[in-house]
C-alpha cells in the first residue's frame, strides 16, 4: 500500500517536473536556447525539489525516535557546561543581551509577515466545525477540553481543616527555627485549586477563538461571559499574537495614579487602565443622591450621553444676535469636543448602536451589568422558587440557593485586564466584590508598581493567583523598575510540572517575583522534560518550538492547561524577603538546611 503510494507521488511529480522540460523541447525548434535553458533548469529543479521533500518526509516519519534520542544525550552533555556559563559575570550576561537583541529582531520580521504566516498556518491547520478558522493562538493543540475529571483533587488546599493539620505538623517541627514557625502560623491558605484552574486556563484559550461567543467588547479588548450552576466565568481575551497593532497599544508603558474614594491605590500601565473604561457614578442610597457633581450625574448615568441644550431669545434684534451667537459657539464647541473624543480614541460603536454613547458603556460597565444582571435573574428566581414552596407546602420558607461565585481569568493581556478589572472593583467599592470567588492569570505581564501590588487586603490576595510556566518571557516584562509583580499569590510551574505556590509576604503583603530568565539554562527543545512530551505533540507544536525561542514557546496558553492538566502541587512557600519564585537551586538550600534558612516556610501540601 505504502509503495503504491509512493508510485503515485513520484508520478505525479515527474508529470509535473515535464511540463517545463516540453517547453523548453518547443523553445529549441525556435532557436530560443536562453529560454529553452531556463526552462529545462526549472524542470531539474522541480524534480528534485520533490525528491527533497519525499526524503525529508521519510526521515522526520522514520527518524524521530532517533532524533528524540539524540536530543535527549545533547541535553545531558551540554547540562554542566551551561550551569558553568551561566554564572560566569561576563560570558553569560553577554549572551543574555545577544539572544534578547535577536529575538526582538526576528520578532519584528515575524509581525511584518503577519498575513503570511496566518494564511499558511490556517492551510494547514484547516477550519472549526462553525466553518470559521482556527485562532493561531490555539492551532498546535485543537483538542479543547474545558472539564478533566481525572485531575486530583488539592484536598490541602480546598479543605480548611486539612490545611490547618499540615500547617501544625510544620510548627512542632523541632528543625524549624522561631522565625519560621512564625511565618507558618501567619499563613493563610491559599484557596486554590488545580481541577478549577485548568478548567479557566483553557476557557482563557477559548476566548482566543474567532467563534461567535464573545458578548462584551471595548477599545482593543473583548470578554465573554458565561454561567455554570451556581459559577460566573469573566474570561477576557490576551493579545493576538501576530497582530501588530496590539503589540503597539501594549507598549505604550507610561503609568498612571490610581486614587478611590477611600485613599491612593498606586500607579498602573496607562494602556491597560484606561482601555478598561471607568465605572458608571454610583448613587449615595442614604441621601437620594450622586457622591459627584450633578452635571456630572446627568452625563454619566444617561446612555445617551452628554445633552446639549441651547435657548434663543427673539425679543428684540438684539437678543435674536446675540442668542444666535451664543448657540452657535455652544454648537462649535459640542462638535469639536466630541469629534476631538472619537477621532483621538477611535472606536467602533456599530455593535452597541449609534444612539448610546460609548463612553457610558465601557468594558468594565458592560460587564458589570451584565454580570449583576444574571445575580439578579438568580435571585429573582430564587424569590418565585420560594413564593411557589409556600403556597404548596403552606409553608413561607424553603432551602436558599448558593450565593453565586464570580470567577476572573485570563492569559497574557486577558490575564492583566482580569486584574485591572478586579482593581476598578475595588477601587469603586462594586457590589460584585461579595461575589468574588477568585482570580486566576496566566502568563499576565506585569502592570503596576509596588503599591498598587501591595492594595489588595490578604483577604483577596489568597483567591488572587497568577501563574507563570517555567521561562515564560512575558511575566517578567515590562523590565521597568517602576513595574513591580502582579499582586496576589505566584503558582509557578517548572518544565516537569511541579506546582509551587508563593503567597505574598504575611508582613508587607508584597507578592513574590518570578526568578528572573537564563539565557543559557537548557530550555525548549534541548530540555529533557520537553524531549519526553515531544512524541506526544502534533507537527504543528513542534515546529512552534523550532521557530520560537523558548521563552516564548512557555508563553503559549496550551502550556498552561497541559501543564495544569498533569501537574501537581508539592509545596506552599512564604517568605519575609528576599525570595524568588522558581529558583530551584534556592529551593534546594531552603528544603536542606531547614532552621538555619529562617527566612523562609515550607508547607507540604503534596497529597
Amino acid at each position: 500500500m505504502a509503495q503504491g503510494r509512493n508510485r503515485i507521488y513520484f508520478a505525479i511529480a515527474f508529470v509535473i517536473s515535464s511540463i517545463p522540460a516540453l517547453f523548453a523541447l518547443y523553445a529549441l525548434q525556435d532557436n530560443l536556447t536562453f529560454l529553452s535553458t531556463i526552462l529545462f533548469a526549472l524542470s531539474i529543479i522541480s524534480m528534485g525539489l520533490s525528491t527533497f521533500l519525499f526524503l525529508g518526509y521519510k526521515t522526520v516519519k522514520h527518524g524521530t525516535p532517533m532524533i528524540f534520542t539524540l536530543l535527549a544525550s545533547i541535553s545531558r552533555s551540554l547540562a554542566p557546561f551551561a550551569r558553568y556559563l551561566s554564572r560566569t559575570t561576563v560570558i553569560g550576561p553577554a549572551f543574555s543581551i545577544i539572544i534578547r537583541f535577536l529575538f526582538f529582531l526576528g520578532f519584528i520580521v515575524l509581525l511584518m509577515g503577519d498575513n503570511l504566516v496566518r494564511t499558511i498556518l490556517r492551510c494547514v491547520v484547516g477550519k472549526h466545525p462553525s466553518n470559521r478558522n482556527y485562532s493561531i493562538t490555539n492551532a498546535m493543540d485543537l483538542h479543547i477540553e474545558l472539564f478533566d475529571d481525572s485531575i486530583p483533587r488539592t484536598k490541602h488546599l480546598e479543605n480548611s481543616e486539612l490545611f490547618k493539620q499540615r500547617k501544625q505538623l510544620r510548627m512542632t517541627d523541632e528543625h524549624n527555627g522561631p522565625e519560621s514557625r512564625e511565618l507558618t502560623s501567619l499563613l493563610k491558605r491559599p484557596k486554590y485549586s488545580v481541577s478549577l484552574a485548568y478548567t479557566l486556563s483553557v476557557a482563557s484559550r477559548l476566548v482566543y477563538e474567532d467563534v461567535e461567543v464573545i458578548n462584551v467588547q471595548g477599545g482593543n479588548i473583548c470578554a465573554f461571559i458565561t454561567e455554570k450552576d451556581d459559577d460566573i466565568l469573566l474570561v477576557f481575551r490576551g493579545t493576538n499574537p501576530l497582530n501588530i497593532q496590539n503589540y503597539l497599544t501594549n507598549i505604550t508603558m507610561g503609568m498612571t495614579d490610581v486614587k478611590s474614594s477611600w485613599g491612593p491605590m498606586g500607579k498602573v500601565h496607562k494602556g491597560f487602565w484606561k482601555a478598561m473604561g471607568e465605572p458608571k457614578k454610583r448613587y449615595n442610597t442614604d441621601e437620594g443622591h450622586c457622591s459627584d457633581h450633578p452635571a456630572q450625574k446627568a452625563s454619566s448615568s444617561s446612555s445617551t450621553g452628554p445633552i446639549l441644550r441651547i435657548e434663543l431669545i427673539n425679543t428684540s434684534v438684539y437678543r435674536t444676535i446675540v442668542s444666535a451667537v451664543q448657540g452657535l459657539g455652544k454648537i462649535i464647541t459640542f462638535v469639536s469636543t466630541n469629534l476631538f473624543h472619537h477621532v483621538n480614541e477611535p472606536i467602533d460603536s456599530t455593535w452597541i448602536g449609534p444612539d448610546t454613547d460609548i463612553r457610558s458603556n465601557s468594558m468594565y460597565t458592560q460587564a458589570e451589568e451584565h454580570i449583576l444582571a444574571l445575580i439578579q435573574r438568580t435571585h429573582n428566581d430564587t424569590k418565585q422558587n420560594k413564593m411557589r414552596s409556600g403556597l404548596s407546602h403552606g409553608s413561607t420558607t424553603a432551602p436558599s440557593k448558593k450565593k453565586k461565585r464570580l470567577f476572573i481569568t485570563g492569559h497574557s493581556l486577558g490575564g492583566a485586564m482580569g486584574t485591572i478589572f478586579l482593581a476598578k472593583m475595588l477601587q469603586s467599592k462594586s457590589p460584585l466584590l461579595d461575589h468574588f470567588a477568585g482570580l486566576y492569570t496566566y502568563g499576565q505581564p506585569k502592570i503596576g508598581d509596588a503599591e498598587f501590588s501591595r492594595v489588595f487586603s490578604p483577604h483577596m490576595t489568597n483567591k488572587i493567583f497568577h501563574h507563570v510556566y517555567n521561562n515564560d518571557i512575558v511575566p517578567r516584562t515590562p523590565m521597568s523598575r517602576n513595574y513591580y509583580t502582579p499582586p496576589g499569590t505566584l503558582v509557578y510551574i517548572d518544565s516537569a510540572f511541579n506546582i509551587t505556590i508563593y503567597p505574598p509576604n504575611p508582613y508587607t503583603n508584597e507578592p513574590v517575583p518570578v526568578r528572573p530568565i537564563s539565557f543559557l539554562h537548557l530550555s525548549g527543545l534541548l530540555n529533557r522534560y520537553v524531549i519526553r512530551r515531544l512524541p506526544r505533540e502534533n507537527k504543528i507544536r513542534i515546529l512552534f518550538r523550532i521557530i520560537f525561542p523558548f521563552f516564548l514557546n512557555d508563553h503559549f496558553p496550551s502550556e498552561y492547561s497541559e501543564s495544569l492538566r498533569h501537574g501537581t502541587v508539592n509545596w506552599v512557600i512564604m517568605g519575609a524577603g528576599g525570595l524568588e519564585g522558581g529558583n530551584e537551586e534556592q529551593h534546594q538550600s531552603v528544603k536542606k538546611r531547614g532552621s538555619v534558612h529562617r527566612r523562609y516556610s515550607i508547607v507540604d501540601v503534596q497529597d
